[in-house]
């Protein structure tokens, strides 16, 4: 990602703008996903999230190093992953517990791009409309479209990045929660394993003709992406305004 900005045809400090909108749209996206998943095991009756400092929008309590600097450099990248105690939780039966751990963040993620979705047509038609009220006015309002612009984006993605049933990701602690006891040491001896899995998917999309986990990601998010899509066109139609980015 930051070589792809780096490589535009624009001028720098356009180049600076973009990686900076990106930067505040991720950090955001990542936290409020922690958050979720600290915040539901809690109410799960766990208490080791706010232990750790993990009940919180700060994006210092959630970022993992390796995972931002795969971010940058390849596209794809992780948070540190939120750690509970499977036996503190008794709200429900274990596994439901588990269950609505694991799906909160990418709920959280869904509601952002939902939400981002309707906002984007409001932000074009303002952009539009400040046109002739000066360069200043006109470049406040340009920044705050492609912040939501972003935002929808990496929240659709970063979802659909997160159902992939790949450890250890949520897709696979969710799936994992079907799995027979007898069955659990196999699958996670198997899943430290998974970060040479990710990274060979992405050296393949960086130095083949398809990357084959854009694919599976884009595939994922189609459904979800669906109907906020149908009602930011709704929107789009009732203002008037075009579908196109403005930036």
């Amino acid at each position: 990602m930051l070589f792809d900005i780096l490589n535009l045809d624009a001028p720098m400090s356009e180049k600076i703008m973009y990686l900076t909108v990106m930067v505040m749209v991720l950090t955001f996206t990542f936290s409020i996903h922690e958050f979720m998943h600290a915040w539901v095991a809690e109410k799960m009756g766990d208490d080791t999230p706010r232990r750790q400092g993990r009940i919180t929008l700060n994006p210092m309590a959630h970022i993992d190093p390796l995972g931002t600097v795969m971010l940058l450099l390849a596209g794809f990248g992780w948070a540190k992953p939120v750690q509970y105690n499977p036996n503190n939780l008794k709200r429900f039966k274990r596994w439901t517990c588990e269950r609505y751990i694991s799906l909160a963040g990418v709920t959280a993620n869904f509601v952002i791009g939902f939400i981002a979705t309707l906002i984007v047509p409001l932000t074009r038609y303002w952009c539009i409309k400040t046109i002739d009220d000066g360069r200043t006015i006109q470049m406040i309002a340009s920044l705050v479209e492609m912040f939501f612009y972003f935002l929808r984006e990496y929240n659709f993605l970063f979802l659909a990045f997160n159902l992939l049933p790949i450890p250890p990701l949520d897709g696979y602690r969710f799936v994992s929660t079907f799995i027979p006891f007898k069955w659990r040491n196999t699958f996670d001896t198997l899943a430290q394993y998974s970060y040479f899995v990710f990274f060979a998917l992405i050296l393949l999309g960086r130095f083949g003709n398809q990357s084959l986990l854009s694919d599976l990601i884009n595939l994922v998010a189609k459904p979800f992406r669906y109907g906020p899509d149908q009602l930011g066109k709704m929107i789009y139609e009732a203002l008037n305004v075009p579908r196109r980015l403005r930036l």
